[in-house]
C-alpha cells in the first residue's frame, strides 16, 4: 500500500488500523470503508433513538456544516438535531443508499414522522411524510468532519399541503 493510502486509511479508522499478521496490503481501504459505514449506522441509530449523547463520538468538535442552515460546530449539530425532534417527534431516519470512497459517506436518507408541530410554516395536519435528502460527510479520525446536503424541501411542503 502506498504511504498516501496508508494515511487516508489511518485517517479514516482513526489511527486504529493496525493490519493483522499476514494481512493483505488491499485490506486497509476495506476496513476503513466498513468502519464509515458504521459510523453512518451509529449516527442513525442515534437519531432514531433520538440521543444525541453519542455526537460527542460521532463528530468532530470542530465539524463543519455547509448547509447554512444550522451553525458548524458539534454543540450546533447537538442543538440541530433536539430542534428536530421537538417538530417532528416520532422521526424515524432511514438509509435508503449508501456510497464510501476515500474519506466521504454519501447516503440517500428518509425522514418519516407524523405533521403533529408546526413545519415549514405549515400548521399540523396529523399526517405522515417523508423528508429526503442527499447527505455527504468526510470523515476524520473516525468521525463525522463535514457536511453537505440536498434537502427536498419543495417534495416536503407538497405532502404537508395534502397535494
Amino acid at each position: 500500500m502506498t504511504d498516501r493510502r496508508k494515511l487516508l486509511c489511518l485517517t479514516l479508522l482513526g489511527g486504529a488500523f493496525m493490519p493483522a499478521r499476514g494481512a493483505l496490503a488491499g485490506d486497509c481501504p476495506a476496513q476503513a470503508q466498513a468502519a464509515a459505514s458504521v459510523l453512518l449506522d451509529r449516527y442513525v441509530a442515534a437519531v432514531n433513538a433520538h440521543d444525541t449523547g453519542p455526537f460527542a463520538e460521532l463528530f468532530t468538535e470542530a465539524y463543519i456544516q455547509h448547509s447554512g442552515r444550522s451553525p458548524s460546530g458539534l454543540a450546533a449539530q447537538v442543538e440541530n438535531l433536539r430542534r428536530i425532534f421537538a417538530v417532528m417527534p416520532d422521526v424515524q431516519m432511514s438509509v435508503e443508499d449508501r456510497i464510501i470512497a476515500g474519506d466521504k459517506v454519501v447516503a440517500r436518507n428518509s425522514f418519516a414522522a407524523t405533521h403533529t408541530q408546526p413545519l415549514q410554516g405549515i400548521a399540523p395536519t396529523g399526517r405522515r411524510f417523508v423528508l429526503r435528502t442527499i447527505d455527504i460527510w468526510r470523515v476524520e479520525n473516525g468521525k463525522f468532519a463535514e457536511h453537505w446536503d440536498i434537502v427536498d424541501t419543495a417534495g416536503l411542503q407538497k405532502q404537508l399541503r395534502g397535494e
